[in-house]
């Protein structure tokens, strides 16, 4: 009798067990709303170091895609770069940035409106994933830029350079950082930042 209320009891435990685990796999699914802003056409794009436009195919594939939801992309907006809807209907916009007739894509520009990256989408579904990896790859790629932008403005004192690097403290909040430190080095105050 004893064997049994021990293998029931390690059966329960198992159970238990996998319950704690699915449960674990849901919260590690996508629960981050994007804050997705939609233009409307003639609204200029907000001036952001990167900006990501989005361009869903329909009013219905803009209700039920992937992208309003990414962990990932909603950490990029907090870091200053702009998620903006761009309506499928908005034709200037669509052929401003040259991708009439393959939605629903992405497209990430940077400050001056250079195109930087596009994500076509695959049978019809624009995949979150390839978005994500997309901006990853363009924020590791400026941070490094900026990095070796910091050094050269640190050995030769540059502060205008410095000044600028200040100036993308919301996208990159560490080189900006250490380029006040240095200006506060070289006596140049700056404000901190809010």
């Amino acid at each position: 009798m004893r064997v049994v209320w021990v293998r029931l009891a390690a059966s329960m435990v198992v159970v238990a067990l996998v319950v704690v685990a699915a449960a674990a796999d849901d919260l590690s699914g996508p629960v981050s709303f994007v804050p997705w802003k939609v233009l409307i056409a003639g609204d200029a794009p907000p001036k952001s170091p990167l900006t990501l436009f989005w361009i869903p195919a329909s009013a219905d594939d803009f209700k039920h895609s992937e992208m309003l939801f990414s962990r990932s992309l909603t950490l990029y907006s907090s870091q200053c770069v702009s998620m903006d809807v761009i309506r499928a209907d908005d034709q200037a916009m669509i052929e401003k940035l040259g991708v009439a007739g393959s939605l629903p894509v992405a497209v990430l520009i940077d400050r001056d409106g250079k195109e930087l990256g596009k994500v076509p989408n695959d049978r019809g579904t624009l995949h979150v994933g390839a978005v994500e990896r997309l901006v990853r790859e363009q924020m590791r790629a400026r941070e490094m830029q900026l990095d070796a932008a910091l050094d050269a403005a640190r050995r030769t004192s540059d502060v205008s350079a410095l000044r600028s690097i200040c100036d993308l403290r919301c996208a990159f909040p560490r080189q900006a950082k250490a380029a006040q430190k240095e200006l506060k080095r070289l006596g140049v105050e700056i404000a901190d930042a809010h």
